[in-house]
């Protein structure tokens, strides 16, 4: 006797998933997006990796709702990944210059209508009512991607969609057009998909609850966990007591802070950095460290490291202020690959408290430097492995010489001087900056990166039609030029960022300087003696600000 569960499943591609007519849509329940430029760009970079070894990518499981119509879909699980996976193929559709391959890739993203006979376009992935719209505007448009001004989005979730589609541009202008077509196909051919079709939505929610909480595979440590032990040879007492040791750390750091962790040793360990966690750290870390050893006298270190590093919080008697300093302002960064150099350097040179000054010091210049100008994480990861390696040579000179690791060519200080001098349109780049400013002019100090310290635009990114700024600033040029440079920043406390927001700049030093303003920032005291707020105000105070940062990273042009 057979069954009909209702329930079928097939290995699928995105280009077989996208196909011409289908269409994928979100229900109006679904969560909105969530993903955030680091699991794009981790997306991008394991993609980038199915390219090199010609092997397929893993996407997961897409779990849909089939409709009376054949070629209409409801999608219960799988709405992060695909909405990423289609912001990906926008850029690189936008950046394509063949007509050809950009109407071939944009087949995956939609069918143009033919306004001549009423047809509408039709569109591969639909969101839901409130981010649809932004979506097709934004992003699925042909050219959407690259005529962005500014960062738009009325919601969080289409903040997230425009800053994925900014990180994923910046990241494919850095590779040529043969690497970006590569890069298409792996997309296209390479992703492997399980498509699972349910009857109906309760189905759906059954499958959804089976593949993401009761059918959940491990978290990485637990499988490393078990490798170890393994490889440790354990008795039966030592395993029950190395079980209680692995939940202590597992409980300080959380779970995937835990994986977070073992992630980090991978890089120090594996110059490639590449395939999977669990590979990379069997080849790397496992492969060169007795596992007694990692269990009994790294693994603590490392533990108690990590921790310090994510609060900004270590303890290196007299200098631990100046060095939780320089790692408070090297968590605002945009990018976290810095870690593993700083996790190994207190694992391995803690003792040494006056060289870790002068290494964060250092580490912390380097991170901005990187964060400013270089841009393809390759060429990152190589400046930090550098800095990785050296670190087991232990001398002063090693770091700090001409040829060392955070040597800053001539040619890099001038990039950066120009670089401070342009525009910044990412929130991540903007907070970072204002806040490293605000530490550096007179009576600043350095704030956490969870301080309640928002980064607020004097001249306004969007004013109104009807604003007065427009009256003081009527060229449209130079307000875009000029609005996300940093000397248009201050500092405020996030309720009264949006308090703020469009007043006029007579009204706005109302609010900075009211006592529960901006007062206690400096970055926003910055601004007590600026009677008025021009262009030329902002490209002074730019460049004033410019050649502070400069002077203090040591940056002679």
């Amino acid at each position: 006797m057979s069954m009909d569960l209702g329930i079928t499943s097939r290995e699928t591609s995105l280009q077989q998933l996208f196909a011409p007519g289908a269409e994928l849509a979100m229900p109006p329940y679904q969560r909105s997006y969530s993903w955030t430029e680091k699991e794009a760009i981790d997306l991008l970079g394991d993609l980038r990796d199915s390219v090199r070894s010609n092997e397929p990518h893993f996407v997961g499981a897409i779990v849909v709702v089939q409709s009376t119509d054949e070629d209409r879909a409801e999608i219960v699980d799988g709405q992060q990944r695909l909405t990423t996976l289609t912001i990906l193929l926008s850029v690189l559709r936008d950046l394509e210059d063949d007509p050809k391959i950009a109407s071939d890739i944009h087949s995956l993203i939609g069918d143009i209508g033919r306004p001549m006979l009423g047809e509408e376009a039709k569109w591969r992935l639909i969101l839901n009512h409130i981010d649809g719209p932004f979506f097709r505007a934004t992003v699925q448009e042909r050219g959407a991607t690259t005529t962005q001004q500014d960062e738009p989005g009325e919601s969080e979730s289409q903040r997230r969609m425009a800053r994925v589609a900014g990180a994923f541009l910046a990241e494919l202008k850095t590779l040529s057009s043969d690497e970006r077509r590569a890069l298409y196909h792996a997309t296209a051919n390479n992703c492997a998909i399980v498509r699972v079709r349910v009857a109906d939505r309760d189905a759906g929610y059954r499958v959804f609850r089976v593949l993401n909480m009761r059918g959940k595979e491990p978290n990485a440590h637990d499988i490393v966990k078990t490798d170890l032990f393994e490889r440790a040879g354990f008795s039966v007492s030592e395993a029950n007591e190395h079980s209680r040791l692995w939940a202590e750390h597992e409980a300080l750091l959380g779970g995937s802070a835990f994986d977070d962790l073992l992630r980090q040793i991978r890089v120090i360990y594996d110059k490639s950095n590449k395939g999977d966690l669990l590979t990379g750290f069997r080849k790397s870390a496992l492969g060169k460290i007795p596992p007694r050893e990692f269990l009994n006298t790294m693994l603590p270190d490392y533990v108690r490291a990590y921790k310090e590093i994510n609060k900004g919080d270590v303890d290196l008697g007299t200098h631990s202020g100046e060095i939780n300093t320089h790692l408070h302002r090297l968590r605002s960064l945009d990018h976290q690959s810095w870690r593993a150099a700083a996790l190994k350097f207190l694992v391995l040179k803690r003792e040494d408290t006056k060289l870790a000054a002068e290494f964060f010091r250092n580490l912390e210049r380097l991170g901005f430097v990187i964060q400013l100008i270089i841009h393809n994480r390759d060429q990152r990861n190589r400046r930090y492995r550098r800095v990785i390696e050296t670190i087991d040579a232990a001398k002063l000179t090693s770091f700090f010489s001409r040829s060392g690791p955070f040597t800053i060519s001539k040619d890099e200080a001038r990039k950066v001087r120009e670089r401070l001098n342009g525009r910044f349109a990412t929130f991540g780049q903007r907070r970072a900056l204002a806040l490293r400013l605000n530490a550096l002019l007179d009576d600043g100090t350095t704030l956490a990166p969870e301080s309640d310290a928002t980064v607020e635009h004097v001249l306004p990114r969007n004013p109104g039609a009807d604003s007065h700024w427009l009256k003081v600033w009527p060229n449209a040029q130079a307000r875009r030029e000029l609005c996300d440079t940093i000397g248009n920043f201050v500092l405020l406390p996030h309720s009264v960022n949006q308090k703020a927001d469009r007043m006029t700049y007579h009204e706005k030093k109302k609010v900075y300087f009211n006592g529960s303003g901006g007062a206690q920032f400096a970055l926003t005291r910055d601004l007590e003696t600026e009677d008025l707020w021009t262009a030329d105000t902002v490209r002074r105070r730019t460049k004033r600000l410019a050649d502070l940062l400069c002077e203090d990273w040591d940056l002679a042009v």
